[in-house]
């Protein structure tokens, strides 16, 4: 949870310093080494704090509030690595009894919960894997006027052997009900095992208890839709706790490297450690944001199976995240990591514990794919919606830039719909304006081309939250991307040109006169720009310009450049003393030859000048400070490479492979599946919560390079797998078809190399991440 009120942040901090007071690792350890499993002391502060009642009404003794701040407890207790079962002993009991208020015996129990006087423990599984109600087989008879339990003993109970009775799930013939069995009730006997945290799972053995009338809790149909939202929301609470010890777990990794020196310097200086570390980093922003997702759905009271579904991903990547980062901190932190007397073992241990509890990060895959499967397919990437060119009339008058963003999405994929070429898309090559120059003027007579552009200068003056709508329906309906830079270097114009700058090129990149073309990567400077060595020099009104571009997309299909070029020696840092220029390349001196890629296409060139002269008019911004205007552009890119729609189309087309081979009937391919589902799911959680950030005006920072990170190297997971299913087909250049279906499979493939390598390697985002997320510290011996 980013966004906290006043009285979360007061929840938050009582937690925190709680934690501080009372730390958790000791507590484990004390517990561990005494054969204890609760420190009752400790329960009643918590209970005094109001923690245990968070979600039971005031009237009832509790402190009235809701999942969110229930989560911000489980997952600050979690990086405290308390070893109470809170989310166990409170939020699954209550939320379970919760419905079925009316009672009085049940208001009692809640209020007894609530302040601490009682540990109840929910009793309603009997065999690995069973969670669902409808998996219990205990009878509740009629017996003497009370009642006596028949059937198999409950079990995976945590702290079992410290609960002072346990709400007892079972039926009356086929009637749902509740009991309440006081742990010294004659004949229950309690059976423990130890986990690895040193807490404990129980099975309870009921089957010579004799209860009396007054045991029933509730009766009725109702009875498993509690029970089934208990389970539910328990489990997001876990993911949260797990988050927490992923936290704890990193900070503490992030602290030890700093201090730790081998070499003569601190092995946070390692850059192979520090990559280590984001993607540590990386796995808690995306189980963060797969969380906070979930809680949403159950805070804005989402259809059932929405809300389940999205439960089921946020503990799928709690789990894995939780135990990816504790194994990694064991690792990182060499032979400390494998003494007791560090709390990192222990982060691995309640990770273990916690993970496995309510069904471990395979199981929840498995949920997921069966229920979407049920529902159809994993992807609907193919799925465009039915429109004719009527249906995105507007009234007179009406911009769409105006409109409500769902309703801006729906009349643009309704007009795109209507108006893009059908035989042209997911075309599978880059597109030159050859290629797409109907599609091109298409947009521009719309006024739809330049998205980001003010509409004074031709555009559309979309937010930056509809542009990304923008982007996402043109990829998801299969548009060709066109030849963009035009509308890249007219945004910085806008921005860092002149008058006369702007009013020459704007208005001949929407008429499709000028081709663009970006001039910044060197043989020598790819990702590391700074080192370009293509040199302006400066002889009156002119930039004589000498040296050599590389890796210019579209190079072939443009007239002109924009470009990075160095004017002065760098003084005062690596970055000074660079100009960005624009170049006509139809200027003498200009040579451009033709790079085949891995499809054996020419979408990338090699530009070479020879003393080309260029007007000082066409520099833009000052001279020797065009890493200002560039790095404006490198950052924004970032985000829509991590948009999800490539992967989603990828996926798509795995789905459609795995469909026509029947793989979904193996077990090993479906897990694997599965892994790539949610790792598209939690993509798309984490580009919609930068999407948030944007529509509420914020500028997003260098955090947002995990996205193109996660998402280039997702889209390369999704084809590999692709590649490995083709099976004898997988090195075939053209479609694979089997049983009359035909799917891309070696273009997805080729495809999905490029873009962990474009604006800026992956490695180098790590690099930015490192340093500017996390604070990593840089070698001496290092360029600045």
């Amino acid at each position: 949870m980013t966004h906290l009120d006043s009285t979360q942040t007061l929840l938050r901090d009582s937690v925190q310093a709680f934690n501080a007071r009372k730390p958790g690792a000791s507590r484990m350890r004390r517990l561990r080494d005494a054969g204890e499993r609760m420190d009752r002391s400790i329960w009643q502060e918590m209970a005094e704090s109001g923690w245990c009642g968070v979600l039971v009404p005031e009237d009832m003794g509790g402190i009235g509030l809701g999942a969110a701040e229930a989560a911000i407890i489980a997952g600050e207790l979690g990086r405290g690595l308390a070893p109470e079962p809170y989310v166990a002993a409170t939020a699954l009991v209550v939320q379970a009894l919760m419905p079925l208020a009316s009672q009085s015996a049940v208001r009692d129990l809640l209020g007894r919960i609530s302040d601490g006087s009682c540990v109840a423990a929910l009793a309603w599984q009997e065999r690995p894997g069973a969670y669902a109600p409808a998996d219990a087989g205990m009878q509740a008879l009629v017996d003497a006027g009370g009642w006596r339990l028949h059937g198999s003993s409950k079990s995976f109970i945590p702290d079992a052997d410290a609960a002072d009775g346990f709400v007892v799930y079972a039926r009356e013939e086929n009637i749902p009900v509740l009991l309440w069995v006081p742990a010294d009730t004659p004949g229950l006997r309690v059976s423990a095992a130890a986990t690895v945290d040193g807490q404990s799972l129980g099975s309870v053995d009921l089957q010579t208890v004799r209860l009396p009338a007054s045991a029933l809790l509730a009766r009725g149909t109702e009875v498993d839709r509690a029970l089934t939202d208990a389970i539910t929301l328990a489990r997001l609470l876990s993911a949260f706790e797990l988050i927490g010890v992923l936290d704890k777990a990193l900070a503490a990794t992030l602290d030890y490297t700093r201090q730790r020196i081998q070499f003569g310097r601190p092995i946070a200086t390692f850059q192979a450690l520090q990559h280590r570390m984001v993607d540590m980093w990386m796995q808690g922003q995306l189980a963060h944001a797969a969380a906070d997702h979930a809680l949403q759905q159950w805070l804005d009271g989402a259809a059932r199976p929405a809300t389940t579904q999205a439960v089921h991903a946020a503990r799928a990547r709690a789990c894995g995240a939780a135990l990816f980062v504790c194994k990694a901190a064991i690792h990182l932190h060499g032979a400390m990591g494998i003494a007791d007397e560090t709390d990192i073992g222990l982060c691995l241990k309640r990770a273990l514990s916690l993970s496995a509890w309510l069904g471990n990060a395979a199981w929840q895959r498995a949920q997921y794919l069966d229920h979407v499967l049920r529902d159809g397919r994993a992807s609907d990437d193919d799925a465009v919606p039915g429109a004719t060119a009527d249906d995105a009339n507007l009234e007179p008058g009406t911009d769409i830039a105006d409109l409500p963003d769902e309703h801006f999405r729906q009349v643009l994929a309704r007009w795109i719909a209507a108006n893009y070429p059908p035989h042209k898309r997911f075309m599978k090559k880059r597109a030159f304006f050859a290629d797409i120059s109907d599609w091109y003027l298409a947009l521009s007579r719309q006024g739809w081309l330049a998205p980001a552009w003010p509409k004074e200068h031709g555009g559309m003056g979309l937010s930056a939250a509809k542009q990304v709508i923008y982007y996402e329906e043109m990829t998801r309906h299969g548009c060709a991307r066109i030849p963009d830079h035009g509308l890249v270097v007219g945004q910085l114009l806008l921005h860092y040109g002149t008058p006369e700058q702007i009013a020459f090129h704007l208005p001949r990149i929407l008429n499709g006169e000028n081709m663009w073309c970006q001039g910044y990567s060197e043989p020598n400077a790819g990702s590391d720009l700074a080192s370009l060595r293509t040199r302006a020099e400066r002889e009156g009104n002119e930039l004589v310009i000498t040296g050599q571009k590389i890796w210019t997309t579209l190079g072939t299909g443009s007239n002109w450049m924009f470009a990075l070029v160095r004017t002065s020696k760098p003084e005062g840092g690596r970055q000074r003393g660079i100009t960005f220029v624009l170049i006509d390349l139809r200027s003498e001196g200009v040579r451009v030859r033709p790079i085949v890629n891995l499809k054996g296409e020419g979408e990338f060139s090699e530009v070479f000048f020879d003393a080309v002269r260029v007007p000082v008019g066409n520099v833009v911004g000052n001279i020797d400070d065009g890493w200002t205007v560039a790095n404006s552009l490198l950052r924004s890119e970032r985000i829509f490479f991590g948009t999800p729609r490539q992967c989603e189309h990828a996926l798509g087309q795995l789905d459609r492979l795995a469909r026509a081979t029947q793989a979904l009937n193996d077990g090993g391919f479906r897990d694997r599946y599965a892994t790539l589902v949610l790792d598209v799911r939690d993509l798309k959680s984490a580009f919609e919560y930068f999407v948030g950030r944007l529509r509420a005006g914020e500028e997003l920072g260098s955090e947002v390079s995990y996205l193109k990170v996660w998402g280039t190297e997702t889209y390369q997971r999704i084809t590999d797998e692709l590649v490995q299913l083709a099976g004898d087909y997988g090195s075939q250049q053209d479609d694979v078809c089997i049983d009359g279906i035909a799917i891309d499979v070696m273009n997805q493939y080729l495809d999905s190399r490029a873009p962990a390598i474009f604006s800026g390697s992956n490695e180098i985002q790590r690099n930015i991440l490192a340093k500017q997320i996390l604070s990593l510290p840089s070698w001496a011996g290092e360029r600045a």
